[in-house]
Protein backbone atom coordinates (compact mmCIF):
# COMPACT_ATOMS: atom_id res chain seq x y z
CA UNK A 1 0.00 0.00 0.00
CA UNK A 2 1.34 3.38 -1.07
CA UNK A 3 1.57 6.15 1.65
CA UNK A 4 -0.84 8.77 0.79
CA UNK A 5 1.10 12.20 -0.16
CA UNK A 6 1.06 14.85 2.74
CA UNK A 7 -0.98 18.24 1.83
CA UNK A 8 -0.67 21.54 3.78
CA UNK A 9 -3.36 24.32 2.48
CA UNK A 10 -2.16 27.69 2.25
CA UNK A 11 -4.27 30.64 2.49
CA UNK A 12 -2.03 33.54 1.19
CA UNK A 13 -2.62 37.04 3.81
CA UNK A 14 0.07 39.04 3.20
CA UNK A 15 -1.69 41.58 -0.06
CA UNK A 16 -1.87 45.21 0.22
CA UNK A 17 -5.69 45.53 -0.38
CA UNK A 18 -5.00 48.49 -2.13
CA UNK A 19 -7.60 48.35 -4.15
CA UNK A 20 -10.32 47.18 -1.73
CA UNK A 21 -9.14 49.72 0.97
CA UNK A 22 -9.06 47.43 4.24
CA UNK A 23 -7.73 43.66 4.69
CA UNK A 24 -9.34 41.41 2.63
CA UNK A 25 -8.83 38.34 4.76
CA UNK A 26 -11.00 39.72 7.43
CA UNK A 27 -13.72 41.37 5.01
CA UNK A 28 -17.16 40.99 6.63
CA UNK A 29 -19.82 39.30 3.89
CA UNK A 30 -22.34 41.31 2.93
CA UNK A 31 -24.58 37.81 3.74
CA UNK A 32 -26.70 36.65 6.68
CA UNK A 33 -24.51 34.14 8.71
CA UNK A 34 -21.51 34.83 6.36
CA UNK A 35 -18.69 35.80 8.57
CA UNK A 36 -15.32 37.20 6.97
CA UNK A 37 -14.28 36.59 3.48
CA UNK A 38 -11.23 34.60 4.43
CA UNK A 39 -12.60 31.93 6.39
CA UNK A 40 -14.24 30.23 3.22
CA UNK A 41 -11.17 29.80 2.00
CA UNK A 42 -9.96 27.92 5.12
CA UNK A 43 -13.91 26.16 5.27
CA UNK A 44 -12.86 25.02 1.62
CA UNK A 45 -9.70 23.65 2.44
CA UNK A 46 -10.49 21.62 5.66
CA UNK A 47 -14.02 20.46 3.74
CA UNK A 48 -11.67 19.19 0.89
CA UNK A 49 -9.89 17.11 3.58
CA UNK A 50 -6.64 19.17 3.48
CA UNK A 51 -5.06 19.30 6.71
CA UNK A 52 -3.16 21.12 8.13
CA UNK A 53 -3.95 24.74 6.84
CA UNK A 54 -1.57 27.90 7.33
CA UNK A 55 -2.04 31.47 7.10
CA UNK A 56 1.09 32.79 4.76
CA UNK A 57 1.58 36.47 5.50
CA UNK A 58 -0.17 39.08 6.88
CA UNK A 59 -1.49 40.06 10.34
CA UNK A 60 -5.15 37.94 9.73
CA UNK A 61 -4.02 34.18 10.17
CA UNK A 62 -4.92 34.19 14.01
CA UNK A 63 -8.79 35.66 13.61
CA UNK A 64 -8.97 33.13 10.97
CA UNK A 65 -8.22 30.57 13.97
CA UNK A 66 -4.75 29.54 11.52
CA UNK A 67 -0.82 29.14 12.80
CA UNK A 68 0.50 32.30 10.21
CA UNK A 69 3.59 31.75 8.47
CA UNK A 70 5.83 34.31 7.80
CA UNK A 71 6.39 35.60 4.52
CA UNK A 72 10.12 35.65 3.93
CA UNK A 73 9.86 38.90 1.45
CA UNK A 74 6.73 40.76 2.80
CA UNK A 75 5.29 43.17 0.59
CA UNK A 76 6.90 41.73 -2.53
CA UNK A 77 3.94 40.10 -4.05
CA UNK A 78 2.21 36.82 -3.87
CA UNK A 79 5.50 34.90 -5.60
CA UNK A 80 7.15 35.07 -2.39
CA UNK A 81 4.03 33.70 -0.83
CA UNK A 82 3.93 30.61 -3.03
CA UNK A 83 7.64 30.30 -2.23
CA UNK A 84 7.20 30.39 1.61
CA UNK A 85 4.52 27.76 1.35
CA UNK A 86 6.28 25.28 -0.41
CA UNK A 87 9.56 25.91 2.07
CA UNK A 88 7.28 25.72 4.90
CA UNK A 89 5.75 21.86 3.28
CA UNK A 90 8.98 20.75 3.28
CA UNK A 91 7.21 17.78 0.86
CA UNK A 92 4.31 16.13 -0.56
CA UNK A 93 1.82 19.02 -1.89
CA UNK A 94 0.80 22.01 -1.25
CA UNK A 95 -2.72 24.13 -1.80
CA UNK A 96 -2.67 27.35 -2.39
CA UNK A 97 -5.45 30.02 -2.49
CA UNK A 98 -6.22 33.33 -1.82
CA UNK A 99 -8.21 35.20 0.81
CA UNK A 100 -10.37 36.49 -1.70
CA UNK A 101 -12.53 33.82 -3.11
CA UNK A 102 -15.55 34.66 -0.90
CA UNK A 103 -17.38 31.72 -2.95
CA UNK A 104 -14.52 28.94 -3.23
CA UNK A 105 -15.76 25.27 -2.43
CA UNK A 106 -14.12 22.47 -1.94
CA UNK A 107 -15.40 21.00 -5.01
CA UNK A 108 -12.42 23.34 -6.67
CA UNK A 109 -10.09 21.99 -4.01
CA UNK A 110 -10.69 18.76 -4.92
CA UNK A 111 -10.48 19.39 -8.50
CA UNK A 112 -6.51 21.01 -8.23
CA UNK A 113 -5.30 18.13 -5.87
CA UNK A 114 -6.79 15.38 -8.51
CA UNK A 115 -5.08 16.82 -11.12
CA UNK A 116 -1.52 17.23 -9.29
CA UNK A 117 1.34 15.03 -8.75
CA UNK A 118 4.34 15.33 -6.81
CA UNK A 119 6.04 16.44 -10.03
CA UNK A 120 2.93 18.10 -11.42
CA UNK A 121 1.11 21.68 -10.65
CA UNK A 122 -2.43 21.83 -10.97
CA UNK A 123 -3.25 25.39 -11.75
CA UNK A 124 -6.74 26.93 -11.79
CA UNK A 125 -8.29 28.76 -15.03
CA UNK A 126 -11.01 30.83 -14.28
CA UNK A 127 -13.04 31.46 -17.69
CA UNK A 128 -9.74 31.11 -19.50
CA UNK A 129 -7.62 32.32 -17.70
CA UNK A 130 -4.68 31.06 -16.07
CA UNK A 131 -5.33 31.62 -12.35
CA UNK A 132 -2.00 30.87 -10.43
CA UNK A 133 -3.10 32.09 -7.01
CA UNK A 134 -5.44 28.54 -7.26
CA UNK A 135 -3.07 25.99 -7.34
CA UNK A 136 -1.78 23.12 -5.98
CA UNK A 137 2.02 22.71 -5.83
CA UNK A 138 4.80 20.55 -5.27
CA UNK A 139 6.89 21.14 -2.18
CA UNK A 140 10.00 19.81 -4.01
CA UNK A 141 9.91 22.81 -6.24
CA UNK A 142 10.96 25.38 -3.28
CA UNK A 143 14.49 25.63 -3.90
CA UNK A 144 13.63 26.37 -7.83
CA UNK A 145 11.27 29.24 -6.70
CA UNK A 146 14.05 30.68 -4.52
CA UNK A 147 16.57 30.54 -7.28
CA UNK A 148 14.03 32.13 -9.53
CA UNK A 149 13.59 34.74 -7.47
CA UNK A 150 16.94 35.44 -6.38
CA UNK A 151 17.51 35.80 -9.64
CA UNK A 152 14.70 38.49 -10.27
CA UNK A 153 11.56 36.65 -11.14
CA UNK A 154 8.78 38.71 -9.19
CA UNK A 155 5.42 37.41 -11.22
CA UNK A 156 3.60 34.71 -10.16
CA UNK A 157 2.72 32.52 -13.83
CA UNK A 158 7.14 32.47 -13.59
CA UNK A 159 6.27 29.36 -10.61
CA UNK A 160 4.71 28.25 -14.12
CA UNK A 161 8.27 27.72 -15.44
CA UNK A 162 9.60 25.52 -12.55
CA UNK A 163 8.80 22.58 -14.37
CA UNK A 164 5.49 20.57 -15.35
CA UNK A 165 2.10 21.86 -15.16
CA UNK A 166 -1.38 21.14 -15.80
CA UNK A 167 -4.31 23.66 -15.94
CA UNK A 168 -7.64 22.70 -14.18
CA UNK A 169 -10.98 24.54 -15.06
CA UNK A 170 -12.67 26.20 -12.29
CA UNK A 171 -16.20 27.44 -12.07
CA UNK A 172 -16.01 31.36 -12.27
CA UNK A 173 -19.20 31.73 -9.86
CA UNK A 174 -17.44 30.24 -7.15
CA UNK A 175 -13.55 30.53 -8.45
CA UNK A 176 -13.76 34.65 -8.94
CA UNK A 177 -11.79 36.90 -6.58
CA UNK A 178 -12.98 40.02 -5.14
CA UNK A 179 -10.81 42.40 -5.06
CA UNK A 180 -12.83 45.27 -4.60
CA UNK A 181 -15.75 46.13 -2.17
CA UNK A 182 -18.06 46.64 -5.22
CA UNK A 183 -17.17 43.26 -6.59
CA UNK A 184 -17.72 41.50 -3.61
CA UNK A 185 -21.33 42.94 -2.92
CA UNK A 186 -22.10 42.14 -6.59
CA UNK A 187 -21.58 38.21 -5.75
CA UNK A 188 -23.78 38.44 -2.79
CA UNK A 189 -26.79 40.33 -4.23
CA UNK A 190 -29.54 41.73 -1.81
CA UNK A 191 -30.98 39.10 0.16
CA UNK A 192 -28.47 36.31 -0.07
CA UNK A 193 -27.73 33.83 2.98
CA UNK A 194 -24.66 32.13 3.12
CA UNK A 195 -25.12 28.17 2.36
CA UNK A 196 -23.61 27.17 5.58
CA UNK A 197 -22.30 28.83 8.71
CA UNK A 198 -19.06 30.39 8.83
CA UNK A 199 -16.09 28.37 11.06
Amino acid sequence: MVDPVPVLGAVLLGGRSRRFGSDKAVADLPVAGGGVMGAVAVRALRDAGVDPVVGVGGTSGARLGLITVPDRRPGEGPLTGLITALGYAGTGLVVVVPCDVPRLTDLDVRRLLDAATPDTAAVGMIDGRLTPTLGCWPAAWARTGQAAFDGGARRLDSALEWGAHVTVDLDVTTAADADTPEALAEMFPAGTVADRPAP
